[in-house]
């Protein structure tokens, strides 16, 4: 009784520290997509360049680090649980997931680009070459993240409410669908992976260059979601 007691408290404090470090990462990634992105096309050189230097590293701090406890505590709760859960707790950590893999590998590797050349500009210097590129793959990634937390957050807050039943033709189509999206918004870094060279051109913002169409997208992608995980 004493072991099952302590596991459903370790259990408990996880999924506390989860919903807290899910709240920091998901509420940055919106101010960054929602906000900063908004305020940047009308702010005025010295602004922009100023908060780039002093705000955003600030902001990717606690972003990245959100993303990381938040991955740690979602294996923590996995790892305690022994699997065996329902089919949307899987492709919501596959959302997860994958965002988190894009905030380590694409956005902030990217965004230390556009901040070392904001400052270079700053201290009398050029501007990186590579800079333009790297705003642009970070902003990719982002707009990708946050039209995959819509869909996260949903399966994620439902998971109480589904059926402990698991489809693998579900699953699978379900993994395309997303793995199909994560593609575009990491081809800027895959095309330059050896093998992945030759793979189909993608990697564009379209629709997702607004708000309302990152909203949209992200609406529309949890009902397809949705029906997929619920009729199949």
């Amino acid at each position: 009784m004493g072991i099952v007691t302590t596991s459903i408290g370790f259990e408990m404090l996880l999924r506390w520290g989860h919903f807290l470090a899910g709240i920091t990462w998901i509420g940055l990634l919106y101010y960054f997509n929602f906000v900063q992105a908004e305020y940047f096309k009308e702010a005025e050189a010295a602004a922009k360049s100023d908060a780039i230097q002093k705000l955003v590293p600030r902001a990717l701090w606690w972003f990245r680090w959100g993303a990381m406890l938040t991955l740690l505590t979602g294996l923590g709760i996995f790892a305690i649980r022994g699997g065996g859960m329902s089919m949307d707790i899987y492709v919501g950590a596959l959302l997860g997931t994958i965002m988190f893999l894009n905030v380590w590998l694409i956005i902030w590797p990217n965004q230390k680009i556009v901040i070392a050349s904001a400052t270079e500009i700053a201290n009398g210097g050029e501007a990186l070459p590579e800079a333009a590129g790297a705003l642009a793959t970070a902003g990719l990634a982002s707009r990708t993240n946050a039209l995959f937390s819509i869909p996260m957050l949903f399966f994620m807050g439902a998971s109480s409410h589904y059926p402990h039943s698991f489809s693998l033709l579900a699953f699978i189509l379900a993994v395309a669908v997303i793995l199909a999206l994560e593609y575009n918004g990491a081809y800027p870094v895959l095309k330059n992976i050896g093998a992945l060279k030759k793979l189909p051109t993608a990697g564009k913002m379209g629709i997702y260059s607004s708000i309302n169409g990152v909203i949209h997208c992200g609406l529309g992608l949890t009902v397809i979601l949705f029906l997929i995980l619920d009729f199949l």
